[in-house]
Formats: structure tokens, C-alpha cells, sequence
């Protein structure tokens, strides 16, 4: 999974045809922060590539949100910045369907 300098884990392609990649920082900051989206790559790259729902903050970052069943959580938030044709992870965290309605009320929904 990481490359020779360790600096990339994972490159995929991401919903809009563009390269999506995990580097190595990141996915350390999400094991510390989130531990319990250890065995979740899969499903992370599975967001990246066919989200339910694409949301932009008022950051420039993009929310890519995929529906979970049989899981902990209602929804799967996958952070990215798109940096041309790449689209680099920045967090990943689980949310339930009170906090997604809430949280996501201010941010632009983008077609998908």
C-alpha cells in the first residue's frame, strides 16, 4: 500500500475521474482521530469514488457523504481538496442522520 518513500498509501479514482490519493500523514491523522474507521479503507475509497451526496464548504473542501448499513453509523464524511487533477483525503469521520441533516444544512450541495 505505501510507496518507497512511504509518502502515498492509496491512489484511486474519485467520483469526478480525477486520481484520489491517501497520503501517509493522512491516513496516520485519521487512525489517531478516528480509530474506528481502522478497517474502513474500502469503504472510504468507496466514498471517494460513488458518494450519495457531494457537499462544497465554504473552505473550498468537498464533503463526499456514502449511506452506511449494518454499521455503527448512518453516513461515512470523506473530506478532500481537489488540487487539480488530483483529489487529496483530508479527514474521514462517521456521522449519524441528525448531525449530517444539521451540519450540512449551510454548505452547497454540488450535482452529482
Amino acid at each position: 500500500m505505501t510507496d518507497i518513500e512511504g509518502d502515498i498509501e492509496v491512489r484511486t479514482v474519485a467520483f469526478d475521474g480525477s486520481q484520489f490519493i491517501i497520503k501517509s500523514k493522512r491516513w496516520l491523522h485519521i487512525m489517531d482521530r478516528h480509530p474506528e474507521l481502522q478497517t474502513m479503507l474500502e469503504a472510504i475509497k468507496a466514498a471517494a469514488s460513488a458518494p450519495d451526496e457531494v457537499y462544497l464548504d465554504p473552505r473550498g473542501s468537498v464533503h463526499l457523504i456514502k449511506r452506511l448499513y449494518n454499521a455503527q453509523s448512518d453516513f461515512l464524511a470523506v473530506i478532500v481538496r481537489k488540487k487539480g487533477s488530483e483529489t487529496h483525503l483530508i479527514t474521514a469521520y462517521l456521522l449519524g442522520s441528525k448531525r449530517k441533516t444539521r451540519g450540512y444544512r449551510r454548505f452547497r450541495k454540488l450535482p452529482y
